[in-house]
């Protein structure tokens, strides 16, 4: 059985003044990535954050976006955490997971823990890093393939000279998912219920999904 072990930095945020916990374009960029995600691996079983608001906001966002998997706050994917707080928590998850026989079980957290998990110290906010396996005792072993998973306005920045098509299609929605964010005036529940909605029937492509599989 192909599993799955994918952690990201958090979504960009405001220190003052702002409406939501995350920025509206870390909004969107957390709606779309969980889609990608997903397809560049398997449905997401569980998904584990830090308390922090960035970080619980981008996986609200993200879940939502797939689903609403059940969201898990963990203290030891706070950014002040201890090396060995984080290897102690990620060896306990994969242990649940191999219990729970999850697939895919995704985290939520900052710098420097996405780089004691395997990541790199420079990674921007809302990167994602997907670890494959074919079973849970090898990525505990981190005997695994891992793919990077740029944030989305990372991967447009690519896209307008890769393929200005594919650019154009997922620009527009990308524009379009801010603009809601941007003009929406309710609680922070009531928004993700909103792009929830206004995505439900949409038939647009995601351009960059099936790119690095």
């Amino acid at each position: 059985m192909t599993v799955f072990f994918s952690y990201s930095r958090h979504e960009p945020y405001e220190r003052y003044g702002a409406r939501y916990p995350i920025t509206s374009a870390g909004i969107a960029d957390a709606w779309i990535s969980g889609a990608v995600l997903e397809d560049f691996s398997c449905p997401i079983d569980v998904i584990y954050t830090s308390p922090l608001a960035r970080a619980k906001a981008t996986a609200a966002v993200r879940g939502k976006s797939v689903g609403s998997p059940e969201i898990i706050v963990a203290n030891a994917l706070q950014e002040d955490a201890a090396s060995d707080e984080v290897l102690d928590f990620k060896e306990n998850v994969i242990s649940e997971a191999e219990k729970q026989k999850y697939r895919h079980i995704h985290l939520v957290t900052h710098q420097p823990v996405v780089a004691t998990l395997g990541g790199a110290f420079n990674t921007s906010p809302g990167t994602i890093y997907v670890e494959k396996a074919e079973h849970w005792s090898a990525v505990m072993q981190t005997n695994t393939e891992i793919l990077k998973i740029p944030p989305v306005e990372e991967r447009l920045y690519a896209l307008q000279f890769e393929n200005p098509k594919e650019y154009d299609e997922l620009s527009k929605r990308y524009a379009r998912l801010i603009s809601l964010v941007r003009e929406y005036e309710g609680a922070w529940e009531e928004l993700l219920n909103r792009l929830a909605q206004n995505e439900k029937n949409l038939a647009m492509p995601l351009p960059y999904r099936s790119r690095s599989r």
